[in-house]
């Protein structure tokens, strides 16, 4: 019986040491006298980890989504070519939080443009607009990063969100068909 009971002791003195116990400060006054006080202090400490997000089309705030949207032009057949701009079907939500100082925006689209297997449309042919000068759309480059868009931060956070929208200049004719192509957004703490 002693046995079993010097276990069940066991058990709790080395379940308590393996826990985190907090452990606060204490007063203890005493007297007969009015105004007698006891105070005690704790500290608090919250650890936050160094954090970049980026959203570009549909997304869940903090959450890895894998959908990939798409921006549609349809031109209709007096367009063609002719200079006239034709408006994306949708503007997207663009989203960047970084809390490590400055964060750098770049767009990297697919090297010569959307195409249609045979033919393409160089970057240059669409205009980005963004609903905030704090979250501004960064130049698409061509196969490669284009110049990166610094979003300053205010006490170390950046936390901007706009809707980004296109237009495709549609100043050279080019041969029919449906011209595919994928821009590459990157948020980095430097």
């Amino acid at each position: 019986m002693k046995f079993k009971q010097a276990l069940v002791i066991a058990g709790v003195v080395g379940s308590a040491v393996g826990t985190n116990l907090a452990h606060a400060e204490s007063d203890i006054n005493t007297g007969a006298a009015a105004g007698l006080a006891a105070s005690a202090r704790l500290d608090f400490r919250v650890t936050v980890p160094r954090v970049i997000f980026l959203q570009v089309g549909t997304g869940t705030a903090f959450a890895d989504v894998t959908t990939v949207d798409t921006v549609d032009f349809t031109l209709a057949v007096a367009d063609v070519g002719t200079g006239t701009a034709v408006a994306g079907a949708a503007g997207v939500t663009a989203r960047v939080l970084g809390n490590g100082g400055n964060v750098l925006l770049t767009a990297s689209g697919v090297a010569g443009g959307p195409t249609n297997g045979t033919q393409a449309i160089a970057w240059s042919q669409f205009t980005p607009s963004s609903s905030s000068g704090a979250l501004p759309h960064p130049a698409i480059g061509n196969g490669a990063a284009g110049p990166a868009t610094t979003l300053t931060a205010t006490a170390n956070v950046v936390n901007q969100t706009a809707t980004w929208s296109f237009s495709y200049n549609n100043t050279t004719p080019v041969a029919a068909g449906t011209y595919t192509g994928r821009v590459t957004y990157t948020a980095a703490l430097p």
